[in-house]
């Protein structure tokens, strides 16, 4: 599975990139035939706590696409 890792106002460590890629691999347990996946993170300063930092994650599987996004105050 081919991953776009995308960070605003963040720097991607390689910490947080094998995090996402180990949270990823279990997607292929349920999906035959994962073409590839985007993810973005982000760090906001938005006034509540809870909602400052988002991830958002595209998954581009044969013939379907799926879209995940939260929010929280830790990645």
């Amino acid at each position: 599975m081919n991953l776009h890792l995308t960070g605003h106002h963040l720097e991607i460590t390689p910490a947080l990139r094998e995090y996402v890629q180990s949270k990823l691999t279990r997607i292929s347990n349920h999906f035959d035939h994962v073409i590839d996946a985007s993810a973005f993170l982000v760090v906001d300063n938005a006034k509540e706590k809870d909602r400052r930092q988002s991830a958002e994650i595209t998954i581009h599987l044969k013939g379907k696409e799926l879209f995940a996004e939260a929010h929280n105050a830790d990645l």
